[in-house]
């Protein structure tokens, strides 16, 4: 956290999991908040026992450290205190933080990037020993996903966006094209990121999971997807205990139709009746027939038939509507096309998903679509695209 002004985020570009990035350090503030990540068994890295009582209160107004009234547990030892964030453990020192007394009831220093060295960062009473915590290890998924969930639900949370065309958006489909290609690479590049470290057959139950839970319920969705795999759902689980195992669900303003609980429901009737579900995803052609150009043919004429097979043949029609749109678009056909071959035409053109309705609206005004240019989920992710830019 700077010292003179507490709203100034800290950018740094680092090597992520995907590669070298630029993320704001805020972004690691907020997953410590909501504590968004796997918060079990945790050591410091002395290798010492630590469970999170209270992550603390976000400093977002005053100097000093980035949480404070924190309650920690190490070995079984109960402390209280404060708590600073930073990338790595060097940026301690680096910011003056061991000689500032702001910081001496710093009780833990959560870093997201493992130390280069064994050197444990201390208070400016050496006698105490700073405890480090590394976050990297015990994210659920990529450093870029975290951000841009983030910053989508941020932006579904802004009441005031007018329904009138927000000056970002683009009004010709050349520029729809190419902000809706940024998004389908990303989420191809979060597709590889994912099959590197595990099975077509787990990558595609963890995500698949997460999606169902939609940006405000992912991480426990994420956490019961690691603590259940795909085999233990095929051969039947109880989706009532199954909830019951996540105590951080998020179900203000959720509709029934959307509640985890039956998304748990629908999930495991697809596991017991669609088994192989991963296996008939990935049998499924998702290339496109078309001999001319994406700013040529508005609606590849075979699409119709992708949709049809991936809601009967894969979901068994047991998911529907927008839901099972989403979930094919964010993370089934991403990883379809690591494993075979590129479908941004596929992705384009299908349905969109869950958009709130006011983009289908500017859509229209800004004469991106029509009755001959239906909408889709690639003109929506180019709006969504543009706003985020924004």
């Amino acid at each position: 956290m700077t010292v003179n002004n507490k709203f100034e985020d800290m950018i740094r570009e680092a090597p992520g999991i995907y590669g070298t990035i630029n993320i704001e350090e805020r972004i690691i503030q907020q997953i410590w908040s909501e504590q968004k990540f796997l918060n079990e068994n945790l050591e410091t890295t002395e290798g010492l026992s630590l469970k999170i009582l209270n992550p603390g209160k976000w400093n977002l107004s005053e100097e000093g450290p980035d949480f404070k009234e924190a309650k920690i547990s190490t070995e079984g030892e109960v402390i209280s205190g404060d708590i600073e964030i930073h990338f790595e453990e060097k940026d301690w020192a680096i910011h003056g933080h061991g000689h500032d007394p702001q910081y001496n009831r710093v009780i833990l220093h959560v870093v997201l990037f493992p130390p280069k060295t064994e050197l444990l960062s201390r208070n400016k009473n050496d006698r105490n020993p700073l405890r480090t915590l590394v976050l990297l290890p015990q994210l659920l998924y990529g450093i870029e996903e975290y951000a841009e969930n983030i910053a989508i639900e941020k932006l579904s949370g802004v009441q005031n966006i007018s329904a009138e065309l927000p000056a970002a958006i683009p009004t010709d489909f050349e520029t729809v094209v190419q902000m809706a290609k940024s998004r389908w690479i990303e989420k191809c590049r979060h597709a590889n990121a994912r099959l590197q470290g595990s099975n077509w057959a787990n990558a595609c139950h963890q995500w698949f999971l997460e999606v169902l839970g939609y940006r405000r319920n992912r991480v426990p969705m994420a956490k019961i997807a690691q603590k259940y795999n795909l085999a233990t759902w095929e051969n039947g689980l109880d989706f009532v205990e199954v909830y019951a195992s996540q105590n951080d669900w998020k179900l203000r303003g959720c509709r029934p139709a959307n509640h985890p609980q039956k998304r748990l429901q629908q999930y495991a009737k697809l596991c017991k009746e669609r088994p192989n579900w991963p296996s008939k995803l990935k049998d499924i052609k998702f290339t496109c027939n078309t001999k001319h150009s994406i700013f040529e043919n508005r609606k590849p004429t075979d699409l119709h038939e992708k949709v049809r097979t991936w809601q009967v043949e894969v979901l068994g029609e047991i998911i529907g509507g927008s839901r099972a749109n989403t979930l094919l678009l964010d993370s089934a056909l991403p990883l379809w096309a690591v494993e075979h071959e590129d479908a941004f035409i596929s992705w384009f053109f299908w349905p969109a998903g869950d958009f709130p309705q006011k983009y289908r609206k500017w859509a229209q005004n800004a004469g991106i679509c029509d009755t001959q240019k239906p909408f889709c989920n690639g003109i929506a992710q180019a709006i969504l695209h543009s706003l985020l830019q924004q």
